[in-house]
This record gives C-alpha cells, sequence and structure tokens, in this order.
C-alpha cells in the first residue's frame, strides 16, 4: 500500500477526525466529519470541493488534478461558511486506497482559533485529542498500527471495504451508474468482436443548473438531477446504460436498433421531458438541456475516453449554437482540431510575449484634449501580424487563457503610460478592462497597487472599465467588495456597455462607478433613428441625475458625434476620431491631434 493512500469507514473516519471530507474522482464532496457539518450548517455533500473551498496555499492549486499532485502537502484552505466571513483551515490531502482516484482531506483550525471557537460555538469534542499538529501524513502510519491490532478497527475496514464495493458503480444522488460504470461499459462495447452493431452516446449538459441551485438550494437541485436520470431510464433498454458523468452532466449509451427510431427524435423528446418543469416547495423550477450525439461501432479502436472527447464537441456546438441536440459531424471534429491549434498557438503567443495593447484615445470635446485611451489586447502574430481580438478571444475564454492575457497586455499598457508620463506626453487616464474572473482573484487589487507602484503610477492614474454583467450580479460579495475596494484605492470605475440589458437602476446606486459608457449600438446610426436618439438622452439625464460622466463610444460619423454633443455628452471614443493604434503610432496621432487643436484655438483667436 502507498504511504500516502488509505481507506477508512465513517464512522472511523468521524471517530479519529472529525474535520475531514472525502472526495470522489470528480472532486464531488462524498462525505465530511461532524465538525465540518457543524461549521457548515448548509449542507455541502455533494457540492464540489472547489465551489466550497480555496486552496490559498500553495497557489495555483485550483483543480482536481493539482490537488492530486500535492498529496501530502501542508495546505492552507478557506471557506465561506453560509457566505460569512472566511474561515482559514490547514489541510493535507491523502490519496484513499479503492483505486477509483478518491481523496481523503483531514482539517484542522489554522490561524484565529480563539475566534473561531466563539464564532461556531465549538468544544472540546470537536477536535481531536491531539490536535496540536497536522502533520498527518507523516504520523498516520503509528496511529494505524495502533488501530489494526483493536475489533474495532477490523470492522470499520470491513465495512468500508463493502460499502465501497457497493458505490463504486452507481452515483450516490441519482442512484443510476457513475462515471466510472460508464468507462467500463464502453470499454467493453468497444473491445468486444466487431458485430456490425451500431450504438449511440448521448452526452447531456444541464443549462443553467448552477443558478437553479444557487436560487433554490442543493435539494432542489438534487430533485432536479434525479427528475433527468428518471427521464433517460425509460429510454433505455436492459442493456443499455444511463450515467451521471458529475456535477449536471449525464450520459446514454444504447444500441441503435428498429426500436430506437430516429435518433435525433429521440433526443428532442428526451430533452422537452427533462425541461419540464419540475414542482418543489410550491415552485415550477426547471432547467433546460444541451445534447450532444455521437455514433460508434462495437469493435472500433477508439477508447471510451476519445468517445467522450467527440461527444463533448457536440455538446459544445449545441450549446454554441442554442440548439437542444447537435450530431457529430466530420466538420466538428475538424474545427475542433482547428481550436486545439490556436490554443497552442496562443500558449506559445504567451511564452514569447506576443499579446500587445493598442490603444483608443478618448477625448474631451469640451476641451478638445485627451482625456484617456483605453488599452485593447491585440496578438503580435509571428507570421500573420497583428490579429484582433476576434481571432482570438473566444478561442482563449473557452481554454481559460484570456486571464493570463489580460494580465500581459495590462502590465505592458501600465509600462507604456509610465514611459510617456516621463516624456511629458499627457494622455490622461489609463482606462483597462476588468473581467469578472480578475476580480474574483483574492490577490487582484493588492498586485494591480502593486504594478503600478513598480511603474511609478498611482491608481489615481488609471480608470478600470467593468461589463455591465459583472455588475449586474449584487449578490456575489466578494465581487462589490473588490469594487469597494478599487474605489476607495483611488482607481477610477467606468460601466462599459451601458444600456446592453445587465444593469439596473439600483445597480448605479449601489455600485461605486464615477462613469457610464454608453455601448455603440445605442450610437451606431444614431443620426437617423429618433427613438435611438430618445434612448440616448435619456442615458444622459439620468447620469446628470446620478451624478456620473458619460462617454459615447463607437462614434463614427461625425452626425452621430453632433447628435450626441447636442444631447449634452462632452466625452467620446471611437473611429472618427482615431482606431486602436500600437504604442508608437498613437504618439504620433497624439501630436498631429494637439496640433490640430492648437491651430483651432488660435484661430478663435
Amino acid at each position: 500500500m502507498d504511504r500516502d493512500s488509505y481507506h477508512f469507514s465513517q464512522d472511523t473516519m468521524a471517530l479519529l477526525f472529525p474535520m475531514y471530507v472525502t472526495l470522489d474522482a470528480t472532486g464531488r464532496i462524498e462525505d465530511h466529519g461532524p465538525t465540518l457539518s457543524h461549521i457548515f450548517t448548509e449542507d455541502i455533500t455533494d457540492r464540489m470541493f472547489f465551489d466550497v473551498f480555496t486552496v490559498e496555499k500553495p497557489r495555483r492549486i485550483a483543480d482536481l488534478d493539482a490537488l492530486h499532485k500535492r498529496t501530502g502537502v501542508k495546505l492552507v484552505i478557506t471557506a465561506r461558511p453560509d457566505h460569512g466571513e472566511p474561515i482559514q483551515f490547514r489541510s493535507v490531502a491523502m490519496r484513499m486506497d479503492d483505486d477509483a482516484g478518491r481523496l481523503f482531506l483531514d482539517f484542522s483550525i489554522g490561524v484565529s482559533l480563539a475566534d473561531a471557537i466563539k464564532r461556531f460555538d465549538l468544544t472540546g469534542a470537536h477536535f481531536r485529542p491531539n490536535d496540536f499538529s497536522i502533520d498527518l501524513f507523516y504520523t498516520f502510519e503509528t496511529q494505524r498500527a495502533l488501530l489494526d491490532d483493536s475489533t474495532k478497527m477490523a470492522r470499520a475496514l470491513t465495512s468500508a471495504k463493502e460499502d465501497a464495493e457497493r458505490k463504486a458503480y452507481i452515483d450516490s444522488v441519482t442512484g443510476i451508474a457513475n462515471r466510472r460504470a460508464l468507462y467500463i461499459h464502453l470499454e467493453e462495447i468497444l473491445k468486444g468482436p466487431k458485430s456490425g452493431d451500431t450504438y449511440a452516446l448521448l452526452h447531456l449538459d444541464l443549462d443553467k443548473f448552477k443558478l437553479l441551485n444557487d436560487t433554490f438550494g442543493h435539494a432542489a437541485g438534487d430533485t432536479v438531477l434525479k427528475h433527468a436520470a428518471t427521464a433517460m431510464q425509460a429510454r433505455i433498454g436492459p442493456a443499455d446504460l444511463a450515467a451521471r458523468i458529475g456535477g449536471d452532466e449525464f450520459a446514454m449509451v444504447f444500441r441503435e436498433n428498429h426500436e430506437t427510431g430516429d435518433l435525433e427524435q429521440l433526443a428532442q423528446n428526451l430533452a422537452a421531458e427533462i425541461s419540464r418543469p419540475v414542482p418543489i416547495d410550491g415552485h415550477r423550477c426547471n432547467v433546460e438541456v444541451s445534447i450532444g450525439i455521437i455514433r460508434f461501432r462495437a469493435g472500433d479502436t477508439d477508447g471510451a475516453d476519445r468517445l467522450l472527447m467527440n461527444s463533448d464537441i457536440a455538446l459544445y456546438e449545441a450549446k454554441r449554437h442554442s440548439t437542444p441536440v447537435m450530431m457529430l459531424t466530420p466538420e466538428m471534429i475538424r474545427t475542433h482540431q482547428d481550436r486545439l491549434y490556436l490554443i497552442a498557438e496562443i500558449e506559445d503567443g504567451l511564452e514569447d510575449n506576443q499579446f500587445v495593447p493598442f490603444f483608443q484615445p478618448q477625448i474631451d470635446l469640451g476641451t478638445g484634449q485627451i482625456c484617456g485611451v483605453e488599452a485593447l489586447a491585440r496578438w503580435d502574430h509571428p507570421q500573420l501580424g497583428i490579429l484582433p481580438p476576434g481571432r482570438f478571444l473566444e478561442t482563449a475564454i473557452r481554454a481559460n487563457l484570456m486571464g493570463r492575457i489580460d494580465r500581459m497586455v495590462r502590465r505592458k499598457a501600465i509600462d507604456c503610460l509610465a514611459a510617456w508620463r516621463r516624456d511629458g506626453i499627457a494622455l490622461g487616464k489609463l482606462s483597462l478592462n476588468v473581467t469578472a474572473s480578475n476580480l474574483r482573484s483574492a490577490d487582484f487589487v493588492e498586485d494591480f497597487q502593486d504594478e503600478l507602484f513598480i511603474a511609478g503610477l498611482i491608481p489615481g492614474d488609471i480608470q478600470i472599465e467593468l461589463l455591465e454583467s459583472i455588475l449586474f450580479d449584487q449578490t456575489d460579495k466578494l465581487l462589490v467588495d473588490h469594487c469597494h475596494a478599487l474605489k476607495e484605492a483611488g482607481f477610477v470605475l467606468a460601466l462599459d456597455d451601458f444600456g446592453t440589458g445587465h444593469a439596473s437602476i439600483s445597480t448605479l446606486i449601489d455600485t461605486p462607478i464615477s462613469m457610464l459608457k454608453i455601448d455603440r449600438s445605442f450610437v451606431s446610426g444614431i443620426d437617423r433613428h429618433p427613438r435611438m436618439q430618445s434612448i440616448s438622452g435619456s442615458f444622459l439625464a439620468m447620469a446628470e441625475h446620478l451624478g456620473l460622466s458619460v462617454m459615447a463610444e463607437g462614434v463614427e460619423t461625425p452626425e452621430e458625434l453632433n447628435i450626441l454633443h447636442a444631447q449634452g455628452c462632452q466625452l467620446f471614443q471611437g473611429y472618427h476620431f482615431s482606431p486602436p493604434r500600437a504604442q508608437d503610432d498613437i504618439i504620433a496621432w497624439t501630436r498631429d491631434w494637439m496640433s490640430a487643436q492648437g491651430k483651432m484655438a488660435r484661430r478663435r483667436f
């Protein structure tokens, strides 16, 4: 048995380790100790580990694979019981001995032990008798040797083995097969004799499931998961399989025959049944579903991983096209391969420092001066030249690479502003776009201030542009807190793409923003549409009453500029003045602009 792999029954774990969690192979919390039940009054069972806990140290442990690689390492973990103030734990992860990829984590209270005891009304019974160190990994052999001789330990190990055998292939929430059972079933088909039989794999994902969970609670979520499982089981035969892969993902495998009928119609009917509202505590709760379909034959050489990868491609296309059902095509596979190639290119571009800021000037028409520049990401591709975001943005977001691109572009833009300041070039504030993932980072505000300090700048030199969709979710306390922290640090906050439908008046009141940026969809062609003029006029009047400045972006024609200026808008950004420009080009443009403004001023006098 490996040094870091152990397995105990629930009773034994609760006896020895009052603060523990066990995770299944997907990272879902299977079980936890009684002290954690006391601390988390909301049940955390069946929730994903990283939805409840955050590994603060070592950094970069944000997924299950990274956690597996750090077994036996001291961890600092935080959580927010009942959405309150964070509590810190010390922990260590160990693999369990059932070959199922499961993990055992033992916890102890980190800093502020006295505060935790008072806050959660803890007593001595909530702790291990020898809870003076979390170095469990190195002392576990001794503890286990002492327990091996006891009858209780023998009963615990026997119970754990029987429980593991019973649960090895069954999803605990829905009662249908789990991911492990699905893999075994697919491999049996693929390794079987070539019979010419055709099978279908349906890959299902419940859309908006997280919103339902957050709104109505995990009990309601579990009810909807069971409802989906029941709908799938009703459509398979005795030799077929319905499985929950994990979270809100499911799969169905069945052999096609005359009883199957039209495969896509079967999937459409299944989607309609799963989307049917389910009554829960007086509410009609429902989710939508996306389904990707692939066909395969018995005896095919592709493994289960490849089948699930292909079905996931079809599922992604169903989501991308907002259709319930999508059958895999060769073109989808080619597109997926192109996407993988682009991801590899983006990663190489990040390694080679290829992402750069372009700058679009922002004009105060009242003074004719440049009041700021917005930094926009561009890819300086070694073969293709400068590429706009449309060539890489969607793929970078899907591959979780956009955060690295944003950071690279932000740091370069800050360095540019600092260099301009040293050269006596006045370009006003630097506008930087910030995403929700940026704001959720615990170190974002502090790291941002450090970057400015190193460059010799202050927060007042920066305007942070936030999308409406970020500020819309006022229930996300971390986002709101970080917005206020940025404001208090001296940053100017602007609400970008205003008018696209996310924000409400209460958002404008409660969030510490200083500027609205009217989305270009309310600017383009405004001179030809009186109703658009009424809307923009309303925006400007509302902003004035709220004490907010307004910038119109996407201005492309003199007519658009004149209409908005006549309505009282003073700040503008758009191709009418200048497209986004490279670092050297924006300086040349700035000199030309300022020269032209000086000539105009001399003519007036």
